[in-house]
């Protein structure tokens, strides 16, 4: 423990690129060449099984912290944690994708869960900002996205899924489908009273500053994230090409 709390202090905090925040980063690395080593080792139904059985328990450690965060915040509340932002979806597709072995879900965990999970570490909730290394908070937080990213991955890393360029349209197919299904969502949630800050996926208004910036000139809820269609769809061609 002493080696321990001299690396990491006790009264240290985790934020972008700071040393604790590299620990989740090499944790992740370290993560996904232990599960692609050991995964290639396996036969082919095994290894889908093997994502399917990481992707139910990081659900499961997804509804545990969402629930110790209901416990402990009073500004938690359920319809505040519901599985409905694109990680969250992410991991539930993993679960199908690896239960059906549908190629264009496997290209969309592995492309938009991957880049996901990766913007969550860039640029963490609000209540995640500056938040102390030993907290229970920032473990969930991070290590949930370490093991998302992994999974994700996981398809590609095992040989599971060969690139297909056609698939950058189902990931911009998938993500529309996703994104109006919480726009709906949210606007029962704000209508009914049940939530009246229900932003899942950001549809009502902008979180960041890319976001706001199409905001400014497309000031309308869902409509102004409809440009990242373009985005999404280009982005996922080019990686579809280099994969």
């Amino acid at each position: 423990m002493r080696l321990l709390y001299k690396l990491f202090p006790k009264d240290l905090k985790v934020s972008t690129f700071n040393k604790a925040w590299w620990f989740y980063i090499v944790l992740t690395i370290i993560g996904i060449i232990v599960f692609s080593v050991y995964g290639n080792s396996l036969v082919l139904e095994e290894r889908f099984r093997l994502i399917l059985i990481a992707s139910i328990i990081e659900f499961i450690i997804l509804r545990i912290y969402k629930l110790y965060l209901i416990y402990k915040r009073d500004d938690y509340f359920y319809f505040d944690n519901l599985p409905c932002f694109l990680c969250n979806q992410s991991t539930i597709l993993c679960i199908i994708a690896a239960a059906t072995r549908n190629s264009h879900i496997m290209a969309f965990c592995i492309i938009m869960g991957t880049a996901g999970s990766l913007l969550a570490f860039l640029f963490p909730d609000a209540m995640l900002v500056d938040q102390p290394f030993y907290s229970f908070q920032t473990f969930g937080f991070y290590f949930y996205h370490s093991l998302l990213i992994i999974t994700c991955l996981s398809f590609y890393t095992l040989g599971l899924y060969r690139p297909d360029p056609i698939d950058a349209l189902w990931n911009v197919v998938i993500l529309f489908v996703l994104v109006l299904f919480d726009h709906f969502l949210n606007t029962i949630l704000i209508n009914k009273g049940l939530n009246p800050n229900a932003n899942y996926n950001f549809t009502i208004s902008p979180s960041n500053g890319f976001l706001k910036l199409m905001y400014r000139y497309i000031p309308r809820r869902f409509y102004y994230l409809l440009p990242c269609a373009f985005i999404v769809g280009l982005v996922s061609l080019i990686l579809l090409l280099i994969m």
